[in-house]
């Protein structure tokens, strides 16, 4: 469109803007005459505005483009190629930046390549445009770092102002957005961009739009930071006001999806806008996606005004949680919470690549408290798989969208982590005003209670004059009293008064105790099962005891474990153990008995269930989805009827349980536990039966993985991996290098076995439907099901010698699968 069109259309936006609604119309039908073109142009721009009313960005950023477009001239009619521009010989255009059109030129003079920043004619004749350029020019001139553009000359020839700068080649990071670049390739990418920030706002200069165009990666690996051309010079506030205005009120000037809350807003900005939008190239960079991108311009700035991106690790559940970490001070919508400078962003940054290089197999989030897992497995090889957990207790606060919604907005969660101390904390219980908790760690050797205000960082031990392992707390409904397991003699289940005074014991037995409403029971189950994956096969009794007289009745002798008390007492929630293998699914009880009223009934593992505070949800953990998070389902309190599917509670972690919630279901505490593990290889004395030498890692990075096992010509491993929403088939060389997907889908494939000659492999998959039998060729075709209509519990498939027949799971027997 021509410049002069826009000027039309932007005088009449201007004063139609301006017309109550009622008149717009009559006036625009006679403004426009027969021109029902203009009249489409002004007709979009209204409605556009309009739903947005209230947003002041939009409505500024729209009347900007529109005057930009009406001062700017379509570019390819300037004659600049094959021409000179002082001692400047123009070549060829390589772009746009913030402020003009930019070119590559010889520079005569000094025999070397440039980039020729240009300001159009048209911009010349507007002050504000010119003044901007050249402040510009003395912006970047007055710095001097290796990962910033050097400036080489400021001119004018012809009427044309142009900045020379080095010629910088290498590729923009959105030009490099369909390469699969390392994370510490990403880390190092935005730390070194972070360091030329810190070198730039130490001179007084801020960007103002950092964005993947504006970073370039050499061939080298340098990074070099292009086009301060929105950049303004930041002063003191005790300079004159005039120093300082660089911006209009109201102008907003970058990209809208790397804006901060401040910069949409058109407020002043300060260096720190710098750094949230370093954040978002970090975050996209690493997950592939805008963190606040969303389907429009406003709903785009709604959520950079008060959403909350997804987690890095769970777009990604191979990136790191400490990535999170560094990702959420740098988006931190609060500017005096963010980074306070671009040194401590990058510092971060080179702590995580410090830890990478030392220590692979160790960092992860927030603390390592301690390895866990099985003994290292011996293969047929000298192989180990080494595994690392790391639990914490974390908090979910949100508000909700409208006061009168009785349903938590899960979008406005704000997560933090609230505990991290030495050691390892479990079964959190949120004080039902929410503003303290309680929860078992070992800090201190065996496991104590601990009371530790919401926010505070100095925990009390209340039961720190007992030897032996305390656990499983509960507050009681007024919060004056806390539940708990002991292993105390005699043991069972104890209760005290929140300062950790007065305890006594009020059953004999009995594990997670939950209190009715009125706090005068709690109900117990005899078998102290925390994990489905560990269950054994001794079944579980719930029982009610009174808290006053230790008076007890059996509710019932049903598999259950974990029972929660729904808030108006009418039922009891539990988890159980089907007969069947790798499952485990929820029901509810009547308070006085009967039979139980299932829940959930799939191939998932499903435990932890607790009730929202108004009874109308049955919150619980699952790994439906892949990663053991959180889910809900409606139920009817008085009768345990489903009345709804489930529906996912995303939280920031790969493993979360022990889920809590306060009186007004504001606040949700839980424990976070993310697990990792490397192959590892140590030499083998294979006469001697001993190990030799020290273990060395094969693989590494935050990766799971699980069940490696050697090849039969020992060359490669093959492995689950388990990913977000899915789990895969993953074949490696022995040396770590070449990883390689035999299956990524949406599907959950485990089990993998090699045949004997090492051309297949058997593995169980849920991709019809059910988990079944499957093969593959170690080449990843030729996918084949070899069971059908098999009952959940089909697991570890075991080749014959031959190769001819397979040993697998089912239902609790042992089958064998000829394959003839």
């Amino acid at each position: 469109m021509k410049a002069e069109r826009w000027k039309q259309i932007d005088a009449l936006f201007d004063a139609v803007e301006q017309l109550p609604a009622e008149r717009r119309d009559a006036y625009l039908a006679e403004a426009c005459a027969s021109d029902e073109e203009l009249r489409r142009e002004v007709l979009s721009l209204l409605a556009e505005q309009e739903k947005i009313a209230d947003d002041f960005l939009e409505r500024s950023a729209m009347k900007v483009v529109a005057k930009d477009l009406a001062h700017h001239t379509v570019f390819q009619s300037v004659p600049f190629a094959e021409s000179e521009l002082g001692t400047y010989k123009v070549e060829r255009l390589l772009g746009a930046g913030g402020m003009g059109e930019i070119y590559l030129a010889h520079d005569g003079k000094l025999n070397r390549k440039v980039a020729l920043k240009i300001l159009p004619a048209e911009f010349v004749s507007d002050a504000e445009r010119l003044h901007r350029f050249e402040r510009e020019a003395r912006a970047v001139s007055a710095l001097n770092h290796p990962n910033i553009v050097t400036i080489y000359d400021v001119g004018e020839s012809g009427g044309w102002h142009f900045i020379a700068t080095e010629f910088v080649e290498g590729k923009t990071l959105r030009e490099l957005a369909g390469e699969n670049l390392s994370l510490k390739e990403i880390l190092s990418v935005a730390a070194q961009a972070a360091e030329a920030l810190a070198a730039a706002h130490g001179a007084g200069v801020i960007h103002r739009d950092i964005k993947p165009e504006n970073i370039m990666l050499r061939a080298d690996g340098y990074v070099k930071v292009l086009d301060f051309g929105l950049a303004k010079l930041s002063e003191p506030e005790t300079n004159p006001p005039e120093a300082g205005a660089r911006t209009q009120a109201g102008v907003v000037m970058g990209t809208l999806a790397y804006m901060s809350p401040e910069q949409a807003t058109g407020e002043t900005v300060d260096h720190r806008t710098d750094i949230w939008s370093l954040g978002c190239v970090l975050y996209e960079m690493a997950t592939g996606a805008k963190p606040f991108a969303r389907e429009n311009r406003q709903a785009t700035v709604n959520a950079i005004l008060s959403g909350q991106p997804t987690a890095a690790s769970l777009s990604d559940p191979t990136l790191p949680d400490e990535l999170d970490h560094v990702l959420g001070k740098a988006l931190e919508k609060d500017r005096e919470l963010r980074y306070q400078t671009a040194s401590d962003f990058r510092a971060d940054l080179r702590r995580l690549l410090r830890a990478m290089d030392s220590s692979p197999s160790s960092w992860m989030s927030g603390k390592v408290v301690a390895a866990k897992g099985s003994q290292p497995r011996r293969w047929f090889a000298p192989i180990a798989a080494g595994l690392a957990l790391l639990a914490a207790a974390g908090l979910v606060a949100w508000q909700f969208f409208k006061p009168q919604s009785n349903a938590p907005d899960w979008s406005r969660a704000i997560n933090t982590q609230l505990t991290d101390q030495a050691g390892t904390e479990f079964f959190p219980s949120l004080s039902p005003d929410g503003k303290s908790f309680v929860y078992a760690s070992n800090q201190s050797g065996n496991y104590d209670l601990f009371s530790q205000r919401v926010g505070g960082k100095n925990p009390t031990n209340l039961t720190k004059d007992c030897d032996a392992d305390d656990g499983q707390p509960a507050f009681s409904p007024d919060g004056e009293r806390i539940a708990f397991r002991s292993e105390r003699e005699p043991k069972g289940i104890y209760v005290m008064e929140a300062t950790g005074e007065n305890v006594r014991r009020v059953s004999d037995s009995g594990f997670h105790p939950s209190w009715s409403p009125d706090g005068k029971e709690i109900v117990f189950s005899t078998v102290g099962q925390d994990l489905p994956a560990v269950r054994n096969n001794k079944p579980s009794a719930l029982w009610i005891v009174s808290v006053e007289t230790g008076a007890k009745r059996l509710l019932t002798e049903a598999d259950a474990m974990q029972p929660a008390w729904s808030p108006h007492g009418a039922r009891i929630a539990f988890w159980f153990m089907p007969p069947s293998v790798g499952r485990s699914d929820i029901a509810t009880i009547d308070r006085a008995g009967g039979a139980p009223v299932i829940v959930t009934k799939d191939a998932s593992t499903n435990f932890n269930p607790v009730w929202s505070p108004d009874g109308q949800f049955l919150y619980f953990a699952s790994d439906r989805s892949g990663n053991m998070n959180f889910w809900r389902v409606r139920v009817d309190e008085e009768t345990g009827g489903v009345l709804s599917e489930p529906e996912a509670v995303v939280t920031p972690s790969k493993f979360s349980r022990h889920l809590n919630f306060s009186r007004d279901g504001k606040r949700m505490i839980y424990v976070q536990t993310n697990n990792q593990s490397n192959i590892q290889a140590v030499g083998l004395d294979a006469r001697n039966e001993r190990t030799s030498g020290e273990p060395f890692w094969i693989t590494r990075g935050d990766r799971q993985v699980v069940r490696p096992e050697l090849s039969p010509d020992g060359k490669q491993f093959l492995m689950r991996l388990p990913r977000r929403t899915q789990d895969d088939i993953v074949v490696v060389n022995r040396d770590g290098t070449n990883w390689r997907d035999l299956t990524n889908d949406k599907f959950f494939d485990r089990y993998p076995r090699w045949s004997p000659d090492g051309k297949k492999i058997a593995f169980v998959s849920d991709r019809s439907g059910s988990y079944e039998i499957w093969t593959i060729d170690a080449d990843g075709t030729n996918l084949r099901q070899l069971t059908f209509d098999s009952p959940p519990g089909t697991s570890f498939p075991i080749w014959s010698p031959d190769g001819q027949r397979l040993l697998f799971r089912k239902d609790r027997i042992s089958l064998v699968l000829d394959l003839n």
